[in-house]
């Protein structure tokens, strides 16, 4: 087959079909299956690898490791290996745990406070004290009290 008429193929297909992926567009692998598969989609969605989840999540291979390891993150065993194990996400799990671990926080500062201090001064606090009877404080009593006190 010409190469010209491939990548006209190819083209054709990136325009008129969508990407395996929507959130990260079109790739060259993703072209290259579509031909491989017969320009047919796959029916099992894609699974992503431990640097992509790394890049979604916006942390390093070693949080998703631990998130691994802790049982936060349900991974796919890709591979025959024992000992070192090829980690692939489903798309769906990844959803799952955004889901999971977002929480929205709303702050409320309160009201406004005053520039300067709210407490008392000392002849503010004597005036409250002698008002706190209904009005009523009988100075001459309260003299005379003391009085016979010493």
């Amino acid at each position: 087959m010409d190469k010209s008429y491939n990548q006209r193929a190819a083209l054709y297909y990136a325009r008129v079909a969508q990407p395996l992926d929507p959130d990260l567009g079109w790739r060259t692998e993703d072209v290259q299956l579509a031909f491989l598969a017969g320009i047919e989609s796959l029916g099992v969605p894609r699974l992503l690898s431990l640097p992509e989840v790394a890049r979604i999540l916006s942390v390093s291979a070693a949080t998703i490791r631990d998130l691994v390891r802790h049982g936060e993150l349900a991974f796919v065993h890709a591979g025959r290996g024992t000992v070192r194990k090829h980690l692939t996400f489903s798309q769906d799990e990844i959803v799952n745990f955004i889901k999971r671990h977002s929480e929205r926080i709303h702050y409320n500062p309160g009201p406004k406070t005053a520039r300067y201090g709210t407490r008392k001064r000392a002849h503010e606090l004597a005036v409250e004290r002698a008002t706190a009877g209904g009005g009523r404080f009988d100075f001459a009593a309260e003299r005379a009290k003391l009085g016979k006190k010493k």
